[in-house]
């Protein structure tokens, strides 16, 4: 458990939220509905949960209170948000800020992020899911993974062993794209049995619930249309990435100019933060684990977030 100290803010980032008795996949890392709940009173008992007005209050003046604060903040736009922290934030009048991917809200597709998380939480045995990657290796490139050279590919985790890690890492990005999407697809109907379509509205918001979230006076940002990262594409594809997201979310009636961003897996430039301010967003988010305080207050564009799992109470 983390110390909560005077003067500082601590955002929080959230992804999935289950009750594991009720979950069709078990084994799928995420926090514990029940833990969720312990969180929650904890915060709202204990520390100063921010709101958007106080939020932007404090980037502005840069007055950090004296009091620890927390700011909430889930990513990916997972159906979860809406059956499980949106009851809970809602009673006890709790802002949160959410950051959907704006093409899963059709509710066609899985992202590439999904279907690796899907993957692992079906089949435990990571050198099984390796073997079926290097058979496919070696149809589409005539390689397996030892013969690559994988020094660029970081496997250090808080949360995921290595194998896990590797697993990750050559499917989000490190394998070219149309060899890892080709891998990882005919991965996805090998161990899921099933295609995309048929999992997307169980996991994603769509527009219906976003709206009723954003009704129940929950705030809503940028994290991309298609979850790439940032800082591997070009500048064009970055502004689409970007005005695809805003367009989409004002033309489902939620006519807000002030958006914020969080940079998918984390990840950013000097070129991402350029377009960030050009584009006038309120506040940018990292995955960097630090709390904010007097010195990082002004760096409103890469602005750090412990994730959920750092708060077990």
């Amino acid at each position: 458990m983390i110390n909560f100290n005077n003067n500082s803010i601590y955002i929080i980032m959230y992804h999935y939220i289950r009750d594991k008795k009720k979950d069709n996949f078990p084994n799928l890392k995420s926090l514990e509905f029940s833990q969720f709940k312990k969180q929650i009173n904890f915060f709202k008992k204990k520390l100063n949960v921010l709101g958007n007005d106080e939020f932007n209050e404090i980037l502005n003046t840069k007055k950090i209170p004296k009091k620890p604060s927390v700011l909430l903040t889930f990513d990916d736009g997972y159906n979860d948000h809406y059956k499980y922290a949106l009851p809970l934030l809602s009673k006890k009048k709790i802002e949160g800020f959410f950051y959907p991917v704006t093409k899963t809200l059709e509710n066609k597709i899985i992202l590439d992020v999904n279907k690796i998380h899907l993957i692992l939480a079906k089949e435990n045995n990571k050198k099984k899911i390796i073997y079926e990657m290097n058979l496919l290796l070696k149809k589409y490139m005539n390689k397996k993974l030892d013969q690559l050279d994988l020094s660029p590919v970081d496997l250090k985790s808080r949360f995921d062993d290595k194998e896990t890690m590797l697993i990750k890492r050559c499917l989000q990005y490190f394998l070219p794209e149309k060899v890892r999407k080709k891998i990882l697809n005919k991965l996805f109907y090998l161990i899921l049995g099933k295609h995309e379509s048929d999992f997307s509205k169980q996991i994603y918001l769509n527009k219906k619930k976003i709206l009723e979230m954003s009704s129940e006076n929950m705030f809503f940002g940028i994290h991309g249309e298609q979850h790439l990262r940032w800082d591997k594409i070009n500048t064009k594809k970055l502004n689409k990435e970007i005005d695809n997201s805003v367009n989409f979310f004002n033309k489902i009636g939620l006519n807000n100019n002030n958006f914020s961003v969080v940079y998918p897996y984390g990840f950013y430039n000097s070129q991402t933060l350029k377009i960030i301010r050009k584009k006038k967003f309120l506040f940018g988010l990292t995955t960097r684990p630090e709390k904010i305080n007097k010195n990082i207050i002004n760096k409103k564009y890469i602005l750090p977030r412990f994730d959920a799992n750092d708060f077990r109470i």
